[in-house]
């Protein structure tokens, strides 16, 4: 898997975070064919390894006898085409989906793939960590999906490179994080000092779902309205681009490294700085190195703003056993028990506010004092300064767009004029979707 895709990274590096944190993690492998008897059976489409779901599926098939649950394990990126040619072709045996984030909740509800949850939206606000987890699912105030997992972003360091060079940690209290311009100042003095190659580091280089952020914090939005128009071009963003420019301009990030290197980079003592998601508590303590951890930063002036989302899980609107489907739904992401089964294999941040209290707890123990706040940070990220993907006709041709941006400013393109071509460029490609 390419670890800059925008949702599925989370999964990458949460295996590891897995093997580190969580214990019991064997599930069984589902069952093939159809249930005996009168059992109902649910097809069950998703775009992971079959053992990430195993868990969960095991235990709701034992606490529901009459339902049986059978994965469709589609490769990612045949996920989307496939899942657009079989309901698209009259319903294709699907029942509940998994769904991604940005923009496919409100493609497969014009294509009438996702069944209404309304039903389900009050329980499933009242377990959740936060309410904006939940309502991010909707397209035009109607529920269509609801998320069994979550992400968060972090600012990790290695505290003997800042002693090193004589700059004060950042604090790791919740709601003091440091700006931007801090950061960067920091990163200068770290350079200066000579004390690593590499001053800071983003997890993901060029990846919207991590960038986002960024834009947003500096007053530019998301980069695109509701009608499909892409805005990269405005001030907030430009402001957002031009020090992402300056960043490589000045030497403070790498240009030529890629992003599976990065998380090593870090792990190895190779950087000061590193932005990352919750997977860096597993990366970082599996390293010889002492670090520590600190909310994720916003531009001076700006507002707080941390990446977040995962996938979301629906129900097909042509399923003919929509009231199993609703039970296996409710068990993935409301139930605190099956929410933790469900986010358990694949080491990634369950929703659900009892599951997520266990996870945090355990994920902060990790590595003694260096993870301790881990939790707090999350929970208030989560709670108050949440980014999530704009539901917006043709973000599938958006965010590969803004991803190629991204990468041709980092490797020297004039922000300015590489927002307008991708503001020209990528608005018409959305045009022709429509």
């Amino acid at each position: 898997m390419q670890k800059n895709r925008a949702l599925h990274v989370s999964f990458v590096a949460g295996a590891t975070l897995a093997a580190l944190t969580l214990s019991g993690c064997a599930g069984a492998n589902p069952s093939d064919g159809a249930a005996d008897g009168d059992k109902v059976t649910l097809t069950f489409a998703n775009a992971d390894p079959a053992e990430t779901w195993a868990k969960v599926i095991d235990a709701f098939e034992k606490e529901h006898p009459d339902i049986h649950v059978k994965q469709l394990n589609i490769p990612y990126a045949q996920y989307t085409s496939t899942i657009n040619q079989r309901l698209g072709g009259g319903g294709g045996g699907i029942d509940v989906m998994v769904v991604d984030a940005g923009g496919a909740a409100m493609d497969w509800t014009n294509r009438g793939f996702l069944a209404d949850l309304s039903n389900l939206k009050d329980d499933a606000v009242a377990a959740a960590v936060s309410e904006s987890m939940v309502t991010a699912r909707e397209v035009d105030g109607v529920l269509r999906a609801i998320e069994p997992w979550t992400t968060s972003q972090f600012l990790y360091y290695n505290t003997d490179l800042l002693e090193a060079a004589g700059v004060e940690p950042p604090s790791s209290e919740p709601s003091e994080p440091w700006t931007y311009e801090e950061l960067t100042q920091a990163a200068r003095e770290v350079k200066e000092a000579g004390v690593t190659e590499y001053p800071f580091l983003f997890d993901q280089w060029d990846s919207y779902y991590q960038l986002q952020m960024v834009g947003r914090s500096a007053g530019g939005g998301d980069g695109i309205d509701e009608e499909g128009v892409v805005d990269f071009s405005n001030a907030g963003w430009q402001k957002a681009l031009t020090w992402y420019h300056s960043l490589f301009e000045e030497g403070l990030s790498p240009r030529g490294i890629t992003n599976d290197k990065n998380g090593a980079l870090f792990q190895n003592g190779k950087a000061a700085f590193m932005i990352s998601g919750p997977w860096g508590v597993a990366v970082n303590g599996a390293g010889d190195i002492n670090w520590g951890v600190a909310p994720a930063p916003y531009f001076e002036g700006g507002e707080a703003a941390t990446s977040t989302d995962s996938w979301g899980v629906g129900i097909a609107e042509k399923t003919e056993n929509r009231e199993a489907a609703d039970e296996f739904l409710r068990y993935l992401t409301i139930d605190p028990t099956g929410n933790a089964e469900s986010a358990e294999v694949a080491g990634i941040t369950p929703t659900n506010k009892d599951a997520y209290a266990e996870y945090a707890e355990r994920v902060s123990a990790v590595a003694g004092e260096a993870s301790a706040p881990f939790g707090a940070i999350m929970e208030y990220q989560l709670q108050n300064n949440a980014v999530h993907r704009p539901i917006v006709v043709g973000y599938s041709v958006f965010e590969p767009g803004a991803n190629l941006m991204f990468s041709d400013i980092r490797n020297g393109s004039d922000p300015a004029e590489r927002a307008a071509q991708a503001d020209k460029e990528i608005t018409a490609q959305i045009e022709r979707l429509k």
